[in-house]
């Protein structure tokens, strides 16, 4: 009986590492890798445009504007634009991304995206915590103004500097 139970325990501690090692053996995987080289540019083909020069690109920039307590204050051109220096149209998309301020100074931001008699992009915010983004497509070519209306609440509190930072993505190259 003792060569039994000594063959029967050799071989459940077979069976029992064989499995374990099979076990083992069967968790096979590939690591798959991509490596990415990246040009700095100055600027993606669309981009922003200074309009004191006309051809100063640029990727980013800042805008004041004061603002008076029960008025809409509008600003037809900006100064800065919107610039596809590239022959082909890229697709744009823009968003309200931050705003520093609540509905008790501001209720509402209108922006524009146009070009003398078309609008491409047109967008009101009364909901200033919406950071969806809008679609547009800039034409080839072509230098587009920005439009933008701020509505200043009744109870607006003088000497408050509320800002808002506009974001747009850019199809590139």
């Amino acid at each position: 009986m003792k060569i039994k139970f000594r063959k029967s325990l050799k071989l459940i501690t077979l069976l029992v590492s064989s499995l374990l090692i099979a076990t083992a053996s069967a968790v096979a995987y590939v690591t798959l890798s991509w490596t990415t080289t990246a040009t700095v540019v100055a600027n993606p083909s669309v981009c922003f445009v200074d309009w004191s020069t006309g051809t100063t690109k640029a990727n980013t920039f800042a805008y004041t504007v004061n603002v008076f307590p029960y008025i809409k204050t509008v600003d037809e051109n900006i100064t800065y634009g919107i610039w596809n220096s590239n022959a082909s149209s890229r697709d744009c998309h823009l968003r309200l991304a931050s705003t520093t301020t609540n509905n008790t100074d501001i209720t509402a931001i209108n922006a524009t995206i146009y070009i003398t008699g078309t609008t491409v992009l047109t967008h009101r915010w009364t909901t200033l915590t919406d950071t969806t983004y809008y679609d547009f497509t800039a034409a080839g070519s072509t230098k587009y103004a920005i439009w933008i209306e701020i509505e200043c609440a009744s109870g607006a509190g003088v000497g408050h500097t509320p800002q808002f930072t506009f974001e747009m993505k850019v199809e590139n190259p």
